[in-house]
């Protein structure tokens, strides 16, 4: 399909790396937690990385949802305190969904960045690309955003709580300890003790980092995605100015690709 212009600009773009460029941020969210979806090219030493990456998420993320679910119906009996305590572990097991769904529609991922790559190589134009760049700009901002957003909220709230001391009974022995992001279930580990404490408190910090990298990848690419229909739109709507000026001998195959186009962003 041809761009609706009879001045095609005689620069060389590179879609590549406009392609690379609004997709920057989302590959480096989704690469550490083994979520970037596979391609043809991918080799199966990378793909054997890929499943160890995944299956070391899930276990991080179980290390911390399991133990607290146990703590919540096990071993804590105020309402109140388990009322206070179920909204950070809703965050984790939110992530642990998130990321399994993620995983699952992986190819429905790779389909659409396939989808924005073949839009950067139909688009030549300085005013189109300049349009959709825009937009891409707005898409990684977006992305930005969520991940300064969430990473520091919730690793605020975590290092607030393991400065904050707990004093718990052990025997006839009253200890004071660091109060962990997410509750746990005492009787799988004695937590009241260091390195226990900390080695417990370092893990749930990293299930923390791979929670909230779920989260931002997911809101990332929907972001990113939404901004580069929005600049398809942009460029249609600079299309259909364009032919109020034109010849009728030019205008019908034009409105041809503007229609053709069109279809696409709609897939």
């Amino acid at each position: 399909m041809t761009i609706a212009s009879d001045k095609p600009t005689s620069v060389l773009y590179r879609h590549n790396e406009h392609h690379d460029y609004s997709l920057q941020l989302n590959r480096w969210f989704l690469k550490p937690i083994g979520a970037w979806p596979e391609s043809r090219v991918t080799t199966i030493s990378e793909r054997l990385l890929l499943k160890i990456i995944q299956i070391i998420c899930y276990a991080l993320i179980a290390f911390t949802v399991i133990p607290s679910m146990m703590y919540f119906y096990l071993e804590e009996q105020d309402l109140d305190t388990k009322m206070r305590l179920v909204g950070p572990v809703s965050h984790w097991v939110m992530s642990s969904l998130n990321y399994s769904s993620l995983l699952w529609r992986g190819k429905d991922i790779r389909c659409c960045i396939q989808h924005m790559e073949n839009d950067w190589c139909i688009v030549h134009r300085n005013v189109d690309r300049g349009a959709m760049l825009r937009y891409a700009k707005f898409g990684r901002s977006m992305a930005a955003f969520c991940a300064v957003f969430l990473h520091c909220g919730v690793f605020s709230y975590s290092v607030v709580n393991s400065l904050t001391p707990i004093i718990i009974v052990v025997g006839n022995e009253t200890v004071s300890t660091r109060r962990l992001p997410c509750p746990f279930y005492s009787k799988l580990l004695d937590i009241s003790h260091d390195p226990t404490n900390e080695i417990v408190l370092m893990i749930q910090f990293l299930s923390g980092f791979i929670a909230n990298s779920v989260t931002v990848s997911a809101c990332s690419l929907a972001g990113v995605f939404a901004m580069h229909v929005c600049g398809q739109f942009a460029v249609l709507y600079t299309w259909l100015n364009e032919l109020t000026n034109e010849e009728k001998r030019t205008t019908k195959n034009k409105l041809a690709n503007i229609v053709e186009h069109h279809l696409r962003v709609l897939k």
